[in-house]
């Protein structure tokens, strides 16, 4: 059952079983701090203390938190979190991106996607209006992150959000990000983390939107109009202005 803010569930992906299954959000939002504080607790749990960042045991949790979805506020923001094979020694990090993804997971229906395991070869993950699809990415092993990004965009249509990485986080080079749709970048290592898994990209392709509904709307769309006003009426000119507009993109919402 969704509560204000979230969707309701958490998918849970095992590359090594090729299984899919869901947790309750419910179960950690009220002992929990948003996005980053609920993929602390996922990976706490899933993840043994003598886990390696590469191992397939490493728990790597795409989490989005109360605001996700909601325009005007960070609608736009969400986090991977893990372990890191760029800390030292190797701990518990997280990135912080923007762009569409997040929300067009929470418009999914999940507030939040854990993968555990690796695959036998390459794969992605398909979140579609009529599920979840473990498929074959040995098409796109190789690929740099943009041309993963086009490839799959074709196959599936320009409203695709994807999440890839390319040959640095295939080759598990300890610090190479990942590329999630509008040009979020995240880093902490999490492009070698998706390597390690044999997982080359995870791609939300849905045709209807479900909204998180918000406890007071009338509230909600009066601060956001503040945060709005505030953003676009006191804010210094870093030389934005003077740039091609088609060269700017910005993150949703």
């Amino acid at each position: 059952m969704a509560e204000f803010g979230y969707a309701g569930e958490i998918l849970r992906v095992d590359l090594t079983r090729a299984k899919t299954d869901r947790l309750a959000t419910a179960d950690y939002t009220e002992r929990f701090l948003g996005g980053r504080g609920i993929a602390a607790k996922i990976y706490w749990d899933e993840t043994s203390p003598g886990t390696r960042a590469f191992d397939p045991e490493n728990c790597m949790v795409c989490m989005t938190g109360p605001l996700a979805g909601f325009t005007r506020f960070a609608g736009c923001r969400w986090q991977i979190c893990g372990k890191s094979p760029e800390m030292d020694p190797e701990a518990f990090s997280y990135a912080n991106l923007g762009g569409s993804w997040g929300a067009w997971l929470k418009y999914a229906g999940y507030d939040g996607l854990a993968v555990v395991g690796a695959a036998d070869k390459p794969v992605y993950i398909l979140i579609n209006d009529g599920g979840v699809e473990i498929r074959d990415a040995s098409f796109l092993w190789g690929k740099t992150t943009v041309e993963t990004q086009d490839l799959l965009q074709e196959e599936l249509g320009k409203e695709a959000k994807v999440l890839t990485i390319g040959p640095a986080g295939e080759n598990m080079v300890s610090f190479s990000t990942v590329l999630a749709s509008g040009n979020a970048s995240g880093s902490s290592g999490f492009g070698a983390v998706m390597g390690s898994k044999s997982l080359k990209a995870v791609v939300v392709n849905i045709h209807d939107r479900i909204r998180p509904a918000a406890a007071d709307p009338d509230m909600l769309k009066s601060l956001a109009d503040r945060v709005y006003r505030l953003r676009t009426e006191n804010y210094e000119n870093y030389g934005h202005a003077n740039l091609d507009k088609r060269q700017l993109t910005a993150c949703y919402g």
